[in-house]
């Protein structure tokens, strides 16, 4: 029987929410207001050695790459040597352009004049609009392609155990932050399927933390739904 555990449309929804939200806070930014451009800038910029916070939208973007790169590919190449290295080469393509934009955005806060900063601004949004586009037929293509290659592939036990080490190397803060935006972004039937499997392979403290932050984030109608079908 095909697997059915999927390890990337969900989380390829809380980062298409998060990138939606940042594209809305670009594109209604006032930049002639260096405090309110400050607050975007931090949360947007990019750092290589370590994510300034949590919320770093694009260290959260880089991050989920890499920890595709680390833990899931290898094993994929290995049965499927066409597609892994041209998602690599996308990974690469994405990272310089979050790198450029990060820097492009970094160096407008040094600007002098209001109609600087706005002009740059502008120049800032057209280049992530390009880059948010690239990104989604990115996550479309991994969703399309790999998502079903694996499943035909491998074993839900042995996916499971992929995303138990992703997860295992995260750092709190940078987990729950994704988390966050995951969860309320999935339906009634990815949300349930998803808890009942981190229920299968995770230590009951663990679980009880995710279904904590779902209580939190997720609307209220959907979570007694969910809760019902698993059976909390």
């Amino acid at each position: 029987m095909m697997a059915t555990e999927d390890l990337f449309t969900p989380i390829h929804k809380g980062l298409r929410s998060m990138l939606y939200g940042l594209s809305g806070r670009l594109q209604t930014n006032d930049f002639a207001d260096l405090a309110a451009t400050t607050g975007l800038v931090t949360d947007l910029e990019y750092d290589f050695a370590v994510a300034r916070s949590a919320g770093c939208i694009l260290c959260t973007l880089n991050h989920h790459a890499t920890d595709e790169e680390s833990e899931i590919f290898p094993s994929v190449v290995k049965v499927e040597s066409r597609l892994v290295p041209q998602l690599i080469e996308e990974h690469h393509e994405l990272t310089r352009r979050e790198l450029a934009i990060a820097q492009r955005a970094h160096a407008l806060l040094a600007l002098a004049s209001k109609e600087e900063r706005v002009d740059e601004g502008t120049r800032v949004n057209q280049d992530f609009n390009e880059l948010f586009a690239l990104y989604l037929t990115h996550m479309n293509r991994e969703e399309t392609e790999l998502v079903p290659m694996m499943q035909r592939h491998f074993t839900d036990d042995q996916m499971v155990g992929m995303r138990s080490r992703i997860i295992g190397q995260m750092p709190p803060d940078r987990l729950f932050s994704i988390l966050g935006w995951m969860l309320p972004s999935m339906n009634v039937t990815e949300l349930a399927t998803l808890l009942a499997s981190v229920r299968r392979g995770a230590p009951p403290p663990f679980f009880q933390a995710v279904t904590k932050l779902c209580a939190e984030k997720v609307d209220a109608a959907r979570w007694s739904e969910v809760s019902a079908r698993i059976g909390l």
